[in-house]
């Protein structure tokens, strides 16, 4: 390394919630840590902001479920608090020109009463549900690893299981939703591995309930609790462009400076860590994994009214469907707040066309949209936030990263694996609850636990 380059025992590159996990854990471990971000602020996909009017909304993840430990466990240790996600009263689902509301759930899963679609419709969406199901219990819980099994799931595309296993157009939307708004990845059916798709199902089932808790102020307020025990070694602004390894460690280039540390932990979706210049260079299936797995294509939507007045309708706040932009939003507002939030969401092709749309035509068609699921009060927030993930270029897309046909099976042994001094983390690189903050958190305290083992 050179003698004149700062030197620590570990840079962190990326300052989302996996990395701040990491250069806490190792802070702690007694570990001389830095932390590069190449934003102006941390957080990564976990951000947020309050509201003038009182609340607050989550540009990013927001949701918490009772089977991710790991993170619960941070929420408790830094005090933030978790409430019931709004359940009370009816869904809206609108399907072509019909609009239902009904009480239950079919998102992943089926409890409680179905919408009013016609028997047929249900019944082949159900039908085709349990032979999903079966299929992603067949799998490991675990990174796929190339088999007989896994290499025939990776070689079609979800669209061409949905077009084998249902035969309404109802069936045909439900499977293609799932894809674009569920799971790991917001991607369109054609576009996916039906391999990727069952093992997100697999190791982060809706079953499970990950969105049953909302955080009070938000989870935007986290990354700054974390940090705070080492802010000092927290420089935002600083995109890691070169990344050198020699037999001492790691030198890392940035726009502003030179640092070099014993070790690396890259927590950053890996189409983001494909674009630092290796030397030497990546291995090959870790350099043709990184050009192979895109992050999927959403935009959310955070819509705040004076008062939540779903609610005064007997509706919970929560709908889908195949409307013109918005297929799912949801109440994410204090049960007991005054102020009513809803978070809608834009995918897949979507998204690309609403988002040729100018500022103003963006929000009356989302507005549009939200007053056919919940009524004309809809059309006059008093805030409105749109969260372009997509265009980002710090994060490329939402909620995460997918593996389209091949790669499962080509390349995924190099996701997680360390490249010399570098070691890998961020919920892409999660074998449970990968594109959760749950994913997040796992890989960054193990990032953490196998470089202070080395330590």
């Amino acid at each position: 390394m050179p003698t004149d380059t700062p030197t620590y025992d570990c840079i962190v590159v990326g300052a989302g919630l996996a990395g701040l996990v990491a250069a806490r854990n190792l802070h702690r471990a007694g570990a001389s840590v830095l932390v590069l971000e190449a934003r102006d602020r941390i957080g990564g996909r976990m951000y947020g902001r309050a509201l003038p009017s009182g609340g607050w909304v989550d540009w990013g993840g927001q949701w918490v479920g009772p089977t991710q430990e790991r993170f619960c466990a941070l929420l408790s240790e830094y005090g933030v608090e978790r409430f019931p996600s709004p359940s009370q009263g009816r869904k809206v689902l609108i399907f072509g020109d019909q609009r239902y509301e009904f009480e239950g759930f079919f998102q992943g899963f089926f409890e409680g009463l179905p919408p009013g679609v016609p028997e047929g419709d249900w019944s082949d969406a159900i039908d085709a549900w349990a032979r999903f199901d079966a299929l992603a219990a067949r799998l490991e819980p675990e990174h796929p690893r190339s088999n007989d099994l896994t290499r025939k799931l990776d070689a079609v595309t979800f669209a061409q299981w949905i077009g084998e296993n249902t035969r309404t157009a109802f069936g045909n939307w439900y499977f293609s939703y799932m894809a674009r708004a569920v799971g790991t990845g917001c991607a369109e059916p054609e576009q996916v591995s039906l391999l990727h798709v069952l093992w997100g199902h697999r190791v982060a089932s809706q079953a499970e309930y990950p969105e049953a808790e909302l955080l009070r102020g938000g989870a935007g307020q986290l990354p700054a609790k974390i940090a705070a025990a080492f802010a000092e070694r927290v420089r935002t602004g600083e995109p890691v462009l070169r990344a050198r390894q020699d037999g001492a460690g790691v030198t890392l280039e940035t726009p502003r400076g030179r640092y070099a540390a014993r070790f690396a932990i890259v927590a950053m979706p890996p189409h983001l860590a494909g674009r630092i210049a290796y030397d030497p260079p990546l291995p090959p299936l870790r350099s043709q994994l990184t050009q192979r797995m895109p992050m999927g294509t959403c935009a959310k939507l955070l819509v705040a009214y004076d008062r939540p007045f779903w609610r005064d309708r007997g509706l919970v706040g929560t709908g889908i469907g195949n409307s013109g932009w918005v297929e799912l939003c949801a109440d994410s507002s204090e049960l007991a707040g005054d102020v009513g939030v809803i978070a809608a969401f834009v995918y897949g092709h979507r998204y690309h066309a609403w988002r040729q749309l100018n500022e103003s035509d963006r929000r009356a068609a989302i507005l549009a949209d939200l007053a056919r699921y919940f009524g004309d009060e809809a059309l006059s927030p008093i805030a409105y936030d749109e969260a372009d993930w997509t265009s980002d270029p710090w994060t490329g897309g939402g909620y995460t990263a997918f593996m389209p046909p091949g790669v499962w099976t080509s390349f995924g042994e190099a996701l997680a694996a360390p490249v010399g001094s570098i070691h890998w983390a961020g919920t892409e690189v999660a074998e449970r609850w990968p594109g959760f903050f749950e994913g997040a958190v796992r890989t960054g305290e193990a990032a953490a636990e196998r470089v202070a083992a080395l330590l």
